[in-house]
């Protein structure tokens, strides 16, 4: 992975952007339902499997919008070809492991496609990097097929497919992607918003029309609180100290590093 070049780290992120991780959050949200009235270990660990499943692609995403743009009606159409994948898996998560296993592949499929379909026009490295990491996405998706086929056997196979994908990560086939940091950071940045502004909207809904007492009033700026402390744990400085942390060295730290590790008297 490198750093794009500094003319294009200042571009903002879109609008179609923020309509994605709208959709996403609804997945998150649909993740925690199978926690709510846990029955053992399974549950959890089925939980994790589809955060980690979900997450990938999701991230996935954010890279592809990192280096190509949203503004051309062709890609926009298939970026909502995308969002419509990642709704029939949120929609299927409560039952991803039974009834509803073959949605959430098919889903997930259209989304691993899509995303490398799309990539393939990235204007830099990213275009031909997303082949070394294809074959990993493309073979979770059908992993999760084969889950769908066999739900006898479904934790095991999400579990080679989550397999998949970490291999992917020690064998480094994210390598010859390219980046702009500031954009990456401002989009993890908006999705945690997203997701707090969720969390807030959770208490109402829990909330309902129950009458007001001083309880549910204090359980109500309780969840407040916590939200702000999340809020205050990552916007007061970790979101830009992550921007800084993905630019590359600058001309005097590089000639820096070279003289300190070069045993030649010319440096």
């Amino acid at each position: 992975m490198t750093a794009a070049q500094p003319s294009a780290a200042s571009a903002p992120v879109s609008t179609l952007e923020l309509f994605l991780d709208l959709v996403f959050v609804f997945t998150v949200t649909q993740i925690t339902s199978l926690v709510v009235h846990p029955h053992g270990a399974a549950d959890y660990l089925g939980a994790s499997l589809v955060l980690l499943i979900v997450w990938w692609m999701y991230s996935g995403y954010i890279w592809l919008t990192n280096n190509l743009g949203t503004g051309n009606t062709a890609y926009r159409l298939l970026m909502f070809g995308g969002m419509g994948g990642f709704l029939l898996m949120a929609l299927s998560i409560p039952h991803a492991f039974g009834a509803a296993g073959l949605a959430f592949a098919l889903g997930y499929l259209a989304v691993t496609l899509i995303h490398a379909g799309l990539f393939k026009h990235a204007p830099n490295s990213s275009a031909q990097a997303i082949r070394g990491i294809f074959g990993y996405n493309l073979a979770a998706a059908l992993l999760l097929l084969v889950a769908a086929l066999l739900p006898g056997q479904a934790l095991a196979c999400w579990g080679l497919a989550v397999g998949v994908l970490v291999i992917s990560g020690v064998f480094r086939r994210e390598s010859g992607f390219q980046l702009r940091p500031a954009h990456f950071a401002e989009r993890h940045g908006l999705i945690l918003i997203i997701a707090l502004g969720e969390s807030v909207v959770a208490i109402g809904v829990g909330a309902g029309d129950s009458a007001i007492t001083w309880r549910l009033a204090l359980g109500a700026l309780l969840g407040l609180a916590l939200s702000a402390a999340l809020w205050w744990s990552y916007f007061s400085g970790d979101d830009e100290r992550a921007a800084r942390a993905l630019e590359p060295p600058r001309p005097r730290d590089a000639r820096t590093w070279r003289c300190g590790d070069s045993a030649s008297a010319t440096c």
